[in-house]
Formats: structure tokens, C-alpha cells, sequence
């Protein structure tokens, strides 16, 4: 991308794709804290903050016409709240966060390639004019 302007759409894009990475990051800091939380009442306080930190990134993602990705921060949010063992609900949230981190990244890097196609399209488009 050095050198090469992305369209505005495509920057406001990219500018909330790098805030869910973060956010990923944030996540999976969270659920190690989980992992890691002995006193059941830590242990729920923690699950419901990262339940509502996905239902929080979902409806945003929601927003921005990001489907695919609400869907997996949806059900995510889903996996975080139900019943099962602090094991399980562990180990499904570390692979969940890991895949939503790299959709994120697919997702960046498929917009931005896009847009800079269209550009050059755009431009070459003007030339032949």
C-alpha cells in the first residue's frame, strides 16, 4: 500500500478492519484470562465481558455492511454465553478468536487489493479516453 491512496470507502473500511484486529487482540488477552481465572465468580465476570465485547463487534460490524464477519463474532458471542465447562468454552473461544483474526486479515487484504484493481481500472479507463 506504500505510495498508493485507497479510495474513501475503502480507508473507513480498512480503519475499522485494523480496530477488530485489535480487538481480536484484546479478546484472546481475555480469554486467557478466563483460562487462567480460579474463583467462579472472576470466572463469570470474565465470560460475560468477552460475550458483550462480541455482541459489541458484531452489531458494529453489522454497521459497516460486514456480514461475514458478524456472523463469526455472533456466533463467537453465542459459544461465550451458553453452558459448558470452562475448558471447553476455553478452548472454543482461543479457536474462534484465531479465526476471526484471520477473516479479519483476509478481509483487509481482499479490500484493499480490490480497490487498488478499480483505481488502476479507473486510470487506465481515463487514459484510453
Amino acid at each position: 500500500m506504500a505510495g498508493q491512496k485507497l479510495s474513501a470507502k475503502a480507508t473507513e473500511t480498512v480503519e475499522f478492519l485494523d480496530y477488530l484486529l485489535v480487538q481480536c487482540d484484546h479478546l484472546a488477552h481475555a480469554v486467557e484470562e478466563y483460562a487462567s481465572a480460579r474463583k467462579p465468580a472472576q470466572i463469570e465476570w470474565v465470560r460475560q465481558q468477552i460475550s458483550r465485547d462480541l455482541g459489541h463487534l458484531r452489531q458494529r460490524a453489522m454497521v459497516k455492511n460486514l456480514g461475514v464477519l458478524a456472523d463469526e463474532a455472533g456466533r463467537l458471542g453465542v459459544a461465550a454465553s451458553t453452558g459448558g465447562s470452562p475448558m471447553m468454552k476455553t478452548r472454543v473461544l482461543r479457536d474462534g478468536i484465531i479465526s476471526l483474526k484471520a477473516s479479519v486479515e483476509r478481509f483487509r487484504k481482499a479490500k484493499v487489493d480490490a480497490d487498488v484493481a478499480e483505481q488502476k481500472t479507473k486510470a487506465q479507463a481515463r487514459e484510453g479516453e
